[in-house]
């Protein structure tokens, strides 16, 4: 007996975004599976979390299509082309899709609990008592349920991604998008978060993860898509992307990410500040 394949959880179209007269996304393809981990990477201004904001629709593109388990998000098709949807009908095709941004966005008047329980009571309507077993289950999984009532400002930069990650996962979603999670944490507290990560990652959760962590795409992703104006230059396994890379400007990104990681490398050890030295937020 033949198995069927799996539709793919997110597909994409010729994706094109403009802000006026500049171009930032350019006929971007794009299948992620379900329990497939993409990894996007590229240089600053390359369109990465653009395209991740497009695939959530908290930005609208201007021509294309994303679809989201096998509806389109953000329009819908008439005789005379694509319309804008309701929100209402946006809410609904996204509502299986979380979101981790790079900043934390945690209501500081909130304890660590009611921070992950307000999308499930909110959105989705869930009786507090259910939503609350929801928040600490998502908390035991990053590692935090321990710290349910505690206030944002009691806990480290790292802590609080780590409750983002739970925020998105006590939404029950089959598919997280991160926006360089870790962009905003000191050296040392992005560790914990990446590990997070590699968890979810191995519990068969989709994900499509905008990064400048080379190692974690190299170790977790099953594919790597580097970006550069806008547009897909490469993608494919990481061992073929990051070992043997087919495109000129893919090679100079790596190299030049490689020369500036051993420079890091070469000053901490000449300040003392390697994994154990530094200042601690």
């Amino acid at each position: 007996m033949t198995t069927k394949p799996l539709e793919p959880i997110i597909k994409i179209r010729d994706l094109t975004k403009t802000f006026g007269t500049v171009s930032a996304l350019s006929g971007i393809s794009l299948d992620v599976d379900p329990s497939e981990v993409v990894c996007i990477i590229g240089p600053s201004g390359s369109g990465k979390s653009t395209l991740l904001r497009c695939i959530g629709f908290l930005e609208e593109y201007t021509s294309g299509e994303v679809q989201i388990e096998g509806r389109l998000l953000g329009y819908r098709r008439t005789a005379s082309g694509l319309v804008r949807e309701s929100e209402k009908n946006i809410d609904a095709v996204r509502r299986n899709v979380g979101m981790v941004f790079q900043h934390f966005n945690l209501w500081p008047h909130m304890t660590v609990l009611d921070n992950v329980t307000l999308g499930p009571r909110l959105t989705k309507r869930i009786p507090t008592g259910r939503a609350r077993g929801q928040g600490r289950h998502a908390l035991a999984k990053v590692g935090l349920e321990s710290f349910a009532d505690r206030y944002p400002s009691q806990l480290s930069g790292g802590q609080q991604q780590r409750v983002g990650i739970a925020r998105a996962l006590a939404m029950e979603p089959h598919v997280i998008l991160f926006d360089e999670p870790t962009s905003a944490l000191d050296p040392q507290l992005v560790g914990e978060v990446l590990d997070t990560m590699k968890q979810l990652a191995s519990d068969g959760i989709t994900m499509v993860v905008v990064t400048h962590e080379m190692g974690f795409a190299a170790q977790v992703a099953d594919r790597v898509v580097f970006m550069d104006h806008g547009q897909i230059v490469e993608k494919g396994p990481p061992v073929s992307l990051f070992n043997a890379p087919e495109s000129p400007r893919l090679r100079e990104f790596l190299d030049t990410w490689r020369s500036r990681n051993m420079l890091f490398q070469n000053d901490a050890s000449v300040t003392g500040e390697g994994e154990e030295g530094g200042a601690r937020s």
